[in-house]
């Protein structure tokens, strides 16, 4: 049987980190859960316990820091060790620039930037003290490539997220941590295949027109990715954003073609 690890995911009330800790649970790894919202936090503590492992659940926000600081003493106390931490936590209202409130971009940057940072330097911190290879995974978004309206704040912090994974598998890698990124493109609840429901909104529409594998995401298809980075199968794999979007990245597939040679 493998070894057992310890696991921190945040923003696990959510369908993709609900998604992750199942993954880790049917592995039979120990796990920490977190999320803002109690009851969606309760609801995946709920599906994921029977599956295998321990699992503790600790509600916190990640944008305040004597927060963070408790779900960190709490987490390292239920685990004792923590192997992998997966900052799924992330926030993404939807306001023009001109519209936007300060506090809302500060907010936006704080839960999906700060956090990150945050636990990631906590959680480097125990792995070096008690020399242990890990890994940190942060989910990021094709937003963090390709810009969209309303989403000046989420889309940049996405983009800073890359970046902070990027010099953290730099700085940690001598330690033995690896850190990746996972940038997940349109995921829905319900995979939508062609043909796509008449009554399905006219954005997905849109958004599934430049998807080349001609559906959206599930949250499993997610969770699958952060299992291979977390696996000896990556184990020389870091620094890496990790797309998983059908292709929808790879260009412009929704265009019609050109008559031109």
């Amino acid at each position: 049987m493998a070894e057992r690890r310890g696991v921190l995911v945040t923003g696990a009330g959510g369908r993709i980190g609900a998604a992750i800790a199942r993954k880790f649970a049917a592995r039979g790894d120990h796990l920490v859960i977190s999320d803002l919202d109690a009851d969606k936090l309760e609801s995946t503590l709920q599906s994921v316990s029977p599956i295998g492992g321990q699992v503790g659940a600790v509600p916190a926000d990640l944008s305040d820091e004597q927060t963070i600081e408790g779900l960190i003493a709490r987490t390292i106390a239920t685990l004792e060790t923590v192997d992998i931490l997966v900052n799924c936590a992330g926030i993404f209202p939807n306001t023009l620039v001109v519209e936007m409130e300060t506090s809302e971009w500060d907010r936006v940057l704080a839960v999906n930037l700060r956090g990150p940072f945050l636990l990631s330097r906590a959680i480097a911190r125990h792995m070096i003290a008690r020399q242990r290879a890990g890994s940190i995974i942060n989910i990021s978004s094709s937003a963090g490539e390709s810009a969209r309206t309303g989403g000046a704040h989420y889309c940049g912090s996405k983009a800073a997220l890359n970046m902070l994974t990027k010099t953290m598998a730099i700085e940690l890698g001598p330690h033995r941590i690896r850190v990746n990124a996972v940038a997940p493109g349109l995921v829905l609840d319900d995979v939508l295949a062609q043909p796509i429901p008449a009554d399905t909104h006219p954005y997905v529409k849109t958004l599934v027109a430049g998807i080349p594998l001609g559906r959206t995401g599930a949250p499993d298809d997610i969770a699958n990715a952060v299992a291979f980075l977390c696996s000896d199968e990556a184990a020389w794999i870091s620094g890496e954003i990790f797309g998983v979007n059908g292709g929808s990245m790879a260009g412009r597939t929704h265009l019609p073609p050109s008559s031109t040679s």
